[in-house]
């Protein structure tokens, strides 16, 4: 028996100490109670008047420290994402580890064929929500909310409920949506009471989950507050996140950023839970720096990991699930700079521990998403999980009568103690190490290109029962007739 071991099952990684968290918290409260939150949603108002708050100027309205702190005592602690078939698929408590998501639905897409970038089509869709099912570390999905193929009219644009549509046919894995409005997040919500069996069904096993976004800084629009509120109403996850750029948007140093994007979530967090106690909140951000050659906001910027990182800190410090990115480039096509910026940020991501890490896929400044790209974080994440596994010592894998009858220049090849391990060694899909190469030898680009067409062409999703298909058929039609079409633009063949 040992005494007083430690025993370390991953790597251990931290960027703020205790201490400086909580300054950064107290920071977060003397915002949201001396500078206020700018409300543009008139019963978020009324909701925050009736609880104490000062609304005397809806433009800095503040919130006390105390309705900050009842806020965070409400709000659940673990949150469980279930399938489409109703089986918990995520478990979000802030020790479970990273689960990654891609975005299916990019306004444009680099064409596994072709290699060529061009706008995507709702059969794209539908490919790359088969190529997520199939994937084994890409667990959930985050869909956004524009296709430049559908007709949009003021008040209308169905891209949210198409891309819904097409994801849940295709893959059973969790969907987290960015939606255009509360009118559309009340159709998504039909949408996947349909295929739960019922609203109630689906609050009691979300595969669903509604996301919002403040304005940096410190503004609380009136679609933004009202999905968060219509999520706590039928009792669904809601993610609010934002995305403040330094030195732009907010100061253009690490605390000032983070203490504002803190301040931006909880001021949501406190009208939500004190409206709906208990609503399932998923605190998320994407901090990052305006780059002032080109004011863009890099999504393959190693700040953005570093904020992300410390977000991640605060809000683990308050028991809460993170909504975090990783995966993503800069980069307008397929090749070294995309490879080091996703490896870096799945990495950087693994190790800090942020529980739903989206944006997996995305390119170019966040226009552009790639198959091919999915497929390879899909390789790092499998790569990073080795060092994610620690180092366990006991007997069987510190083994010195083994290694004490081996001796000196002796072969472990042959020994049972190496067959029964080596199959833990990690081996590569889409990475060259052949030996020996000829003409027909296949580099990490090739491979990665046919591995992503072969499982776009040949996986099959589980299908939707036959009456669950023909109510979203039904769905289906009544969206394509209010934009004045009988069925989607077609793919250049």
């Amino acid at each position: 028996m040992r005494s007083n071991y430690i025993h370390y099952g991953s790597p251990l990684f931290r960027l703020l100490s205790d201490n400086q968290i909580e300054e950064i918290h107290l920071a977060t409260l003397q915002i949201l109670e001396k500078t206020g939150v700018k409300f543009d949603h008139k019963e978020a108002i009324e909701i925050l008047d009736g609880i104490g708050a000062d609304v005397s100027n809806p433009k800095r309205i503040k919130i006390p420290s105390y309705l900050v702190e009842k806020a965070l005592a409400i709000a659940p602690k673990t949150i469980t994402l279930y399938s489409r078939d109703g089986e918990p698929a995520i478990i979000l408590n802030g020790i479970n580890g990273c689960h990654f998501g891609p975005i299916p639905d990019p306004r444009k897409i680099i064409d596994p064929y072709t290699s060529q970038v061009r706008t995507t089509y709702v059969e794209d869709i539908a490919d790359f929500s088969r190529l997520i099912d199939a994937l084994p570390h890409m667990e959930w999905s985050y869909t956004a909310s524009a296709n430049t193929t559908l007709p949009t009219f003021p008040g209308l644009d169905i891209s949210d409920r198409v891309t819904a549509l097409q994801y849940t046919r295709n893959c059973s894995k969790p969907l987290i949506s960015e939606v255009t409005n509360v009118p559309a997040l009340k159709e998504i919500i039909e949408l996947c009471s349909v295929i739960a069996g019922s609203e109630e069904n689906l609050r009691k096993k979300p595969f669903f989950s509604g996301s919002c976004e403040p304005v940096t800084p410190l503004v609380q629009g009136e679609d933004a507050m009202g999905k968060t509120l219509l999520c706590g109403e039928k009792g669904l996850p809601i993610v609010i996140y934002s995305m403040p750029m330094a030195g732009s948007t907010t100061p253009a140093t690490w605390p000032g950023i983070l203490a504002l994007a803190n301040a931006e979530v909880l001021s949501q967090m406190v009208v939500v839970q004190h409206k709906y106690p208990g609503t399932p909140v998923i605190y998320g951000g994407i901090p990052n720096i305006m780059e002032m050659k080109t004011t863009i906001f890099p999504y393959g910027a190693p700040e953005l990991s570093l904020l992300v990182a410390a977000l991640t800190e605060i809000c683990h410090f308050y028991k809460l699930p993170m909504f975090g990115t990783a995966g993503c480039s800069d980069a307008y096509n397929i090749g070294a700079q995309m490879g080091a910026e996703v490896t870096y940020q799945i990495l950087m991501t693994a190790l800090s521990g942020a529980d739903l890490v989206h944006d997996v896929s995305i390119m170019y400044h966040g226009t552009v998403g790639s198959m091919e790209q999915t497929v390879f974080c899909d390789e790092i994440i499998d790569m990073t999980n080795t060092c994610m596994g620690g180092i366990e010592i006991n007997d069987d894998t510190l083994p010195l009568g083994l290694i004490d009858r081996v001796g000196p220049q002796g072969v472990y090849i042959s020994e049972k103690h190496t067959l029964k391990h080596f199959r833990k060694f990690w081996a590569p899909t889409i990475f060259d190490r052949s030996a020996s190469r000829n003409e027909n030898s296949k580099n990490c680009e090739d491979l990665l290109k046919d591995k992503t067409i072969r499982l776009m062409e040949t996986h099959k999703p589980k299908p939707l029962s036959e009456v669950v298909s023909k109510e979203l058929n039904k769905m289906e039609k009544n969206w394509l007739s209010r934009i004045g079409l009988d069925k989607y633009p077609e793919r250049p063949r």
